[in-house]
């Protein structure tokens, strides 16, 4: 009896050795995989650029994707939120274009300086971020109240032009090791040229026909990746916005990547205007511009 007693303690004995054994090692496995999670998920530092871009895209389709569906509540709720309360207007802004608009934060200096702007009449800026030409639609549906920016040489019959708000600067970039010497704009005609996104339209008829003589001349939407390419191929001029330009090379420098360029600023400054559906919203704008410009306030926000 006393020999079957201990017989069984020792089963038990090396069951529960076994038992330990196993659930250490699979506690092991399970701190590994841990591990393994929070290294995939901690980003390295050189990705955050293309996570930031990623998430830009991603906001930027839902609003255009809000936008189409006529709009289904405001697709910025957290901006609007901020904002004094008042009637609300749905103001249509370009996308990918910092520091002019940053959609992840659904803010940047264009929604900002709008807000500002109509805020001194009451009104509530809500913001979407779509294509420009799609903006453009669908002031003219009634779906947006507003939008911008556009150009002299934009077609905005049937609809209230505001008052010039802001000059974009744009400029021809080449490395300084290609040694080119771009004087005027024919100088382009013969170089492989990337511009930004509707270039022909915004930069006159004169750069529409250099683009269309030009066999290299292509555009790119996304700007971030306009100045990336740039540095990454070493074979072309780009043509940008300063300011777009000066954010991104620094963002890059950030992480190691920039060569000396040149600026060939041959281009006149280009005005920029926001149109509206509603001439009484466009007064309102242009009044509230106004006072920014005269309290000083303007200058703060653009410098």
């Amino acid at each position: 009896m006393v020999a079957t007693v201990v017989h069984g303690l020792a089963v038990c004995a090396v069951l529960a050795l076994v038992c330990v054994a196993a659930f250490g090692a699979h506690g092991a496995r399970a701190a590994q995989e841990t591990g393994e999670t929070a290294r995939q998920a901690t980003p390295p530092a050189q990705d955050a650029d293309k996570q930031d871009a990623a998430r830009q895209d991603a906001v930027s389709q839902d609003s255009t994707r809000l936008a189409t569906a006529d709009e289904a509540g405001p697709p910025a709720a957290g901006y609007a939120a901020s904002a004094p309360a008042g009637p609300e207007l749905r103001i249509g802004f370009s996308t990918s274009s910092l520091p002019y608009v940053d959609i992840v934060n659904k803010s940047g200096l264009e929604p900002r300086l709008v807000a500002a702007a109509l805020s001194r009449s009451g009104y509530r800026v809500v913001p979407v971020f779509l294509p420009h030409a799609r903006a453009l639609e669908l002031v003219r549906k009634g779906t947006l109240d507003g939008c911008g920016p556009v150009g002299r040489h934009t077609d905005v019959a049937g609809l209230a032009l505001g008052d010039m708000y802001l000059q974009y600067r744009n400029v021809a970039v080449s490395l300084e090791a290609a040694d080119l010497e771009i004087n005027t704009l024919a100088d382009l005609r013969d170089l492989p040229v990337m511009a930004f996104h509707n270039a022909r339209v915004f930069m006159g008829p004169d750069f529409a026909a250099m683009a269309d003589a030009n066999p290299r001349y292509e555009e790119q939407v996304d700007q971030r990746a306009q100045v990336e390419a740039f540095f990454q191929r070493h074979d072309r001029v780009i043509v940008v916005d300063e300011r777009i330009f000066a954010f991104h090379r620094a963002r890059l420098a950030a992480r190691g990547v920039g060569e000396p360029v040149r600026i060939h600023r041959i281009f006149p400054a280009q005005d920029r205007f926001f149109v509206f559906r509603d001439p009484v919203v466009r007064d309102a704008f242009d009044a509230g511009l106004r006072q920014l410009q005269e309290s000083g306030e303007f200058r703060r926000m653009v410098r």
